[in-house]
């Protein structure tokens, strides 16, 4: 099967590190160990993890006319991810996260910056480019209006869309019957479903749609007939900022070389493994090479 084009539809941010030994509570200084800048943004992450193994990659979202933008075009040219139709906003900044790193554990708080103008507006200015791609990708981190807006359009077309439901929120039953696959992780799930069900009663509702990624524990989701647990592969994580968006970066690739289900997954846990070893939310992407060694040895 010919390898079918992406669309990622999400956040762009720059990543601003403060790693400590204990973070301080309120009122309190502490000295960090390390600062570092990187890129981020859950759309932007996973457009460059999905562009890394070999996506055929194009990037729909907003930055700022700022000091960062050049940085930010140029990092996409290299990562070969397309960005022509990238929205560029006069008199705000190009979003950015600031992230606390402690034991290989994140806190993160977003100023959404130029993301607030992904919004219905834009939507509709990129709907009539984006039917001419196949898999979409999409996340929370702009307007939700945004994917009201563009869920039913491409649902409408026959197109594969991907939803990695993060920043968590509730959202509609009707907008979810359109998405064709869900990637919440373990936390994400009660909220994004609303549910307060057992998660098993919950993957039967939506088998082979809802995919729940738990970490170290693996993935679950249900093929029909039972709950599959499709385990993770066991390393020494350094870093979990971007392991999640590098799962779903790379599951859209497997879905758009249209691998069974199974193997999507396993690929998607195989290059969030390999994430989990460096620090940084794209600097520790992998690349197509790396996971081809993993599926060698296994």
């Amino acid at each position: 099967m010919t390898m079918q084009r992406i669309a990622v539809v999400g956040s762009i941010n720059i990543d601003y590190f403060v790693e400590s030994k204990r973070l301080p509570k309120f009122g309190e200084t502490v000295t960090g160990e390390n600062f570092f800048m990187d890129f981020g943004g859950k759309g932007a992450n996973q457009a460059v993890a999905a562009a890394r193994l070999g996506g055929d990659v194009t990037l729909f979202g907003s930055i700022g006319n700022d000091e960062q933008k050049g940085v930010l075009l140029d990092h996409f040219r290299n990562e070969k991810v397309n960005i022509d139709h990238l929205n560029v906003v006069e008199g705000i900044s190009t979003g950015a996260a600031f992230i606390q790193l402690h034991n290989s554990e994140n806190r993160i708080i977003i100023i959404p910056g130029a993301n607030q103008f992904s919004n219905a507006i834009y939507a509709e200015q990129i709907s009539k480019s984006l039917v001419n791609y196949d898999v979409f990708l999409l996340q929370l981190e702009i307007p939700l209006e945004t994917l009201e807006y563009l869920i039913p359009i491409l649902y409408e077309h026959n197109k594969t869309i991907i939803l990695d439901p993060a920043p968590a929120q509730v959202l509609n039953e009707e907008l979810l019957e359109k998405v064709t696959y869900l990637t919440p992780n373990e936390h994400e799930f009660s909220v994004v479903m609303n549910k307060q069900s057992e998660m098993a009663n919950v993957l039967k509702k939506y088998p082979n749609k809802l995919i729940v990624t738990c970490g170290k524990d693996g993935v679950k989701f249900h093929n029909g007939e039972k709950v599959v647990n499709i385990p993770a592969r066991k390393v020494q994580a350094v870093d979990s900022t971007g392991a999640g968006d590098t799962f779903t970066g790379a599951f859209t690739v497997a879905v758009s070389k249209g691998k069974p289900l199974v193997e999507c997954i396993q690929y998607g846990t195989y290059a969030a493994s390999l994430s989990v070893m460096k620090k940084g939310a794209q600097s520790g992407m992998p690349y197509q090479e790396e996971i081809d060694e993993i599926i060698k040895e296994r």
